[in-house]
């Protein structure tokens, strides 16, 4: 839960084999990835994740798409995603 407990927080830690539970893909270190994601959250919420943001969209409904960019080829274990009421 985020600071006062009233929200929700979500977090993923990948290392060691873990990334291949959120996402398939090859597992292991040797092998690297790009990735570009769209991920949907409620209004209250900021997406980040280990790529380059893109921008967000107001969906209408009560959620914000973030979107997201890694360019640059990276092991599955660096992925990384984090959702909540955070403030950067």
């Amino acid at each position: 839960q985020t600071a006062g407990k009233k929200r929700p927080f979500l977090f993923t830690q990948c290392y060691a084999i873990h990334a291949r539970s959120i996402v398939p893909c090859m597992d292991c270190p040797a092998v690297k990835m790009t990735y570009r994601a769209a991920i949907t959250v409620p209004y209250w919420s900021t997406a980040v994740m280990s790529a380059i943001g893109k921008g967000s969209i107001d969906n209408g409904d009560g959620t914000t798409m973030y979107s997201f960019d890694q360019p640059v080829a990276m092991p599955s274990y660096l992925l990384a995603l984090a959702v909540g009421d955070i403030a950067s």
